[in-house]
């Protein structure tokens, strides 16, 4: 035969690569089969609408971090009977969303400044106050002194202040008589020390509510919700940081980094790890 055979592997296409799996949508369309809301959701997963809105429609960029998505999703789809693993796997996210220009989760009760302008402007008005002070002080500094009238010959020197010895200066009196007379050393009343500003007391305890005391050795971001399911605190902490929140009790608290995080409640030590799952918290304190 004169024709040439047709290798087979050429004549079946290529098997083409399953399409990575969208953890936001697989997640709405669960929760869209179970009829249930995004109030709903929020409320199981002690987050707030905004946040479940944005995992659904993967907007990570309304979203504290990697960690923090990452776990989201995790307990999302064991609420959902799915598996977790796998929709993180298909998760695309930038690796520093902070330095990419991610917007941090602001509390409803602490304003946050949303724009961050040319710091240029700051320091230029900064060089012209230093400026102004340099050429004020040479001005002051290097003009002539006063000079003495001429009728005053003699010149008296002033002794040391911790001397405190009278000066006796001769005045020329008009004829052939002269006198002497003593001058009494000055002394300069001591100005009174300015009593010390008062301490601002602490602002008063609601009645009923509690204390819990945070002390941030590691970047934390925090919420802590009241008995009514209002935001009482939420914001990133950096480390270093100490924060005191008061509410009315149960506080439902919600922690990230957790093992970076002590927690004080009615002066005892509050154990976070038997409430930590991937770094973050979850328990209510009582």
């Amino acid at each position: 035969m004169s024709e040439e055979n047709t290798p087979l592997e050429s004549a079946v296409p290529a098997p083409q690569s399953a399409p990575a799996l969208r953890p936001g949508r697989a997640l709405a369309e669960a929760r869209t089969r179970r009829h249930q809301t995004i109030a709903e959701i929020a409320q199981q997963l002690k987050l707030s609408s905004t946040q479940i809105e944005a995992l659904e429609a993967e907007d990570y960029a309304h979203l504290p971090g990697p960690v923090f998505v990452r776990g989201f999703i995790r307990n999302y789809a064991r609420l959902m009977d799915l598996d977790g693993e796998a929709l993180v796997a298909g998760l695309t996210m930038p690796q520093d969303p902070l330095a990419a220009g991610a917007a941090i989760p602001h509390s409803h009760n602490i304003p946050f400044p949303d724009g961050r302008g040319p710091r240029w402007p700051i320091y230029a008005v900064l060089i012209a106050v230093l400026a102004a002070v340099v050429v004020l002080f040479e001005y002051v500094y290097s003009s002539p002194s006063a000079e003495v009238p001429a009728e005053v010959t003699p010149k008296a020197e002033t002794p040391a202040p911790s001397e405190a010895l009278p000066v006796q200066v001769m005045v020329p009196i008009p004829g052939d008589v002269s006198a002497a007379v003593k001058t009494e050393p000055v002394v300069e009343p001591v100005q009174p020390v300015p009593a010390p500003a008062p301490v601002a007391a602490p602002p008063a305890k609601r009645a009923g509510s509690v204390e819990m005391r945070m002390v941030f050795d590691r970047q934390s971001w925090v919420e802590v919700r009241d008995r009514e399911d209002r935001i009482v605190f939420s914001q990133l902490n950096p480390a270093g940081a100490v924060q005191i929140v008061q509410g009315l009790p149960p506080l439902n608290v919600v922690i990230g980094n957790a093992s970076g995080v002590r927690v004080t409640y009615k002066g005892r030590t509050v154990d976070l790890a038997p409430h930590t799952k991937v770094e973050v918290a979850r328990f209510t304190l009582e």
